[in-house]
């Protein structure tokens, strides 16, 4: 098998991590827009909360699209609490959560380190599901946005298709102009950022932070190696 020349990194709850910021900023995001700062903070979060929970398998299952996820939890939340709003003031509460959740968002020295490394020796990268804009924001907020190559930020927004389907590992085999096995990626979601790319020829290192069992799969479909911590891969790749 060929020398591995990039690694793409998930983003979300690989390089950025959910429970770092996210409970946080909804909570404060609650108590400081307009239509819900009157309301109990807690409360209102764990219906938030729950109608999320429901919502993200229709995503992951692609049911409804990214933007219809962030509206509906919100004016489905705003419903169970007796109140009625509009997708204006859905989408003002979602920009006001991402200002919000960019501040909380802070560089993880250790990963940043680990990366600055890979750097030396493989080109390095990210292949994201989500919006342009968000995604970058991430980025920016740890410390990243100017160690990745432009034309190694691959965005499902900017692409058109998502993980898993098999057109944005297509799009990424096309613009790297390697063969497949030659690309690495790294990242939490087993269908995502394992089976899906090894299905396309990519070779893949699943993060299992959670020590969940994998699915039983073909040989043929095993990953490189499975790794609790992102600063395993310096064993591994270095």
């Amino acid at each position: 098998m060929r020398p591995i020349k990039l690694v793409l990194f998930d983003l979300d709850d690989t390089l950025v991590h959910f429970d770092d910021y996210r409970d946080i900023s909804f909570k404060e995001t609650f108590r400081n827009h307009f239509f819900t700062q009157e309301m109990n903070v807690n409360d209102v979060f764990e219906v938030f909360h729950n109608i999320d929970q429901l919502l993200v398998q229709k995503l992951d299952s692609h049911q409804i699209s990214v933007d219809e996820y962030r509206i509906n939890r919100f004016l489905c939340t705003m419903e169970q609490m007796g109140k009625t709003s509009d997708v204006e003031t859905a989408i003002s509460f979602e920009n006001l959560y991402q200002s919000i959740g960019k501040k909380n968002m802070k560089p993880n020295v250790k990963v940043n380190q680990l990366i600055a490394e890979l750097n030396n020796h493989y080109q390095t990268g990210v292949l994201t599901n989500g919006g342009r804009g968000w995604q970058l924001d991430k980025l920016e907020a740890i410390g990243l946005h100017r160690v990745f190559a432009k034309e190694y930020v691959f965005i499902s927004e900017d692409i058109g298709y998502s993980k898993p389907s098999p057109e944005i590992y297509h799009h990424v085999l096309s613009r790297a102009a390697l063969p497949p096995d030659q690309i690495l990626i790294v990242g939490d979601s087993w269908a995502n950022d394992v089976i899906a790319p090894i299905q396309q020829g990519l070779r893949a290192i699943w993060l299992n932070k959670k020590n969940s069992q994998p699915p039983h799969v073909p040989k043929d479909s095993q990953p490189l190696a499975v790794i609790t911590e992102l600063e395993e891969l310096r064993a591994i790749l270095i």
